[in-house]
């Protein structure tokens, strides 16, 4: 069904806007300064969201997207464990995009007639095949190529607002200087995505859904907190994006005023930020010497500083985070990706393998090396010695405290095959550790793994957490249709029930 005509501003819209990861109580103690989100806090219905970024951070905008949970759609990370072929991939990569192959929301209620934008909706995949114009990757958080289902507007978004105005994300601790520089860049950024955005608008829609990632961008790098394991940025700079967000927010919602189309909106994040706590730079030594410990073998000498797992592995170590910034700058995300899973993987007997970590956000990820699923496998699937290692991997990663204080390490661990069952489980971890200190600790101790002393190298002063909001402003067949919603899956069905209900009614 056509998408243009005299019909397709008629009719009730709705904008879905997405900032990614901001923090609802920092913008709680600075609405002076945020007049546009304070107002709409005033004006609209808030409604604390449930999300899965406790355990799987990256999977919240998959869940979104689709209305499922990771079981049911598959996706935890950008750049996900490949078990197959024992090594990292894009989800995006079309050697197994397919896989991951679950409609969005926003297709549905296209099919049904209703004019639709989806403008840099994050892990969006096969843009090719919406029945709707669907930019995905434009200026996201994490790298990837941008795609769209028609080429040549993204080529005019590219030429008109920038290639990829936020740029990459380089996981290293940066200087004042550099912090400095991403203050500046991030502003510009976020001009860009509002001036995309407009841009766009022009267009006939009834649906606009978009996500902004700035402020997340800048919940990584410039939060305000103490400790070595953070960027050296200025106390006020992650407020800085914060405002300007904050102002092009503000833009955008003017223009739509001024449009005099009645268009109701919903503000949303599926997940939050606050200082970082992750502790995941110990896993890769916790998990080799508990599975030397289960093999029978010695422990290897008295060390406490974990040993790179291979020359790339050593290589990433010894370049100074400086030097790392501006490598990873100028070699761009496949050479990035390659060095990553040379580092991860190369080197590794997985005959002696029983179980890994896998890359994440800061979360405590485990992977079991089970036959038929992993390549090389160890484990037979569903059977004893299975479950006897998993209780026993369980009963000694518990056992894990902070050296000097006692804390315990380790807050809760849960199993995958609990909490996210589904048709896609297989592509998630098999365990999900949530950490227990409030900041990254640099010894941990116990008396199955001694002293491992390392630190976290991220340069990330802020992180992920579940704290999900969404804001809605509109009129009583919005409200309503937003009422039963506490879970970020179920926003999409807001954006159902309102426009496809008010196509229905208009057929009859």
């Amino acid at each position: 069904m056509s998408q243009n005509g005299p019909s397709a501003q008629t009719g009730a819209r709705l904008l879905m806007l997405g900032l990614d990861a901001v923090s609802l109580p920092l913008i709680k103690e600075n609405l002076d300064r945020l007049p546009v989100i304070a107002s709409l806090l005033k004006s609209g219905v808030v409604s604390e969201l449930q999300s899965p970024a406790s355990n799987l951070a990256a999977s919240v905008w998959p869940t979104f997207l689709t209305g499922r949970p990771p079981g049911e759609h598959g996706q935890y990370f950008p750049f996900q464990w490949n078990a197959e072929h024992c090594d990292y991939r894009r989800i995006a990569d079309p050697r197994w995009s397919e896989e991951f192959d679950v409609e969005p929301f926003w297709h549905r209620i296209a099919r049904a007639g209703v004019p639709t934008i989806a403008f840099d909706v994050a892990h969006g995949l096969h843009d090719e095949r919406a029945p709707c114009l669907q930019i995905t990757n434009w200026s996201y958080q994490s790298s990837g190529d941008a795609k769209s289902s028609q080429p040549e507007v993204l080529k005019d978004i590219q030429r008109r607002f920038g290639r990829r105005p936020i740029g990459p994300e380089v996981p290293v601790a940066k200087t004042a200087r550099q912090c400095s520089a991403i203050v500046e860049h991030l502003t510009t950024a976020v001009r860009a995505k509002a001036d995309a955005t407009l841009h766009l608008m022009k267009r006939p829609w009834r649906l606009f859904v978009t996500g902004w990632y700035e402020a997340h961008r800048a919940g990584h790098n410039l939060w305000p907190v103490e400790g070595d394991f953070a960027s050296d940025a200025a106390p006020g700079a992650l407020l800085e994006i914060y405002e300007e967000t904050d102002r092009q927010l503000g833009r955008v919602l003017e223009k739509l005023d001024q449009s005099g189309v009645p268009t109701s909106v919903v503000l949303f994040t599926v997940h939050g930020m606050e200082p970082n706590r992750a502790q995941d730079h110990f896993l890769t030594e916790i998990l080799a010497r508990l599975n030397r410990l289960y093999l029978g073998k010695p422990p290897i000498g008295s060390r406490s500083r974990p040993s790179p797992l291979n020359v790339m592995a050593f290589l990433r170590n010894a370049l100074p985070p400086t030097l790392q910034y501006r490598a990873a700058s100028i070699l761009g995300e496949r050479v990035q990706d390659w060095v990553v899973n040379r580092a991860l993987t190369a080197g590794r007997d997985w005959s002696q393998t029983p179980s890994l970590p896998v890359l994440s956000g800061g979360e405590g990820l485990v992977r079991f090396n089970i036959k038929g699923r992993e390549s090389p496998g160890f484990f037979e699937p569903g059977g004893p010695e299975l479950a006897s290692y998993v209780g026993w991997l369980i009963k000694r990663l518990s056992a894990i405290e902070v050296a000097g204080t006692g804390e315990p390490l380790i807050r809760k661990i849960t199993l995958a095959d609990d909490l996210f069952p589904g048709p896609r489980r297989h592509f998630l971890p098999d365990l999900m550790i949530e950490w227990a200190p409030e900041a990254p600790v640099h010894r941990v101790t116990s008396p199955d793994i001694g002293e491992i002393e390392v630190s976290l190298a991220t340069g990330r002063g802020g992180n992920h957490n579940a704290s999900a909001f969404m804001i809605v402003k509109g009129d009583e067949a919005l409200l309503e249709a937003a009422a039963a919603v506490d879970d970020i899956s179920g926003l999409g069905s807001i954006a159902e029930a309102y426009l496809m209900g008010t196509a229905r009614a208009r057929a009859a």
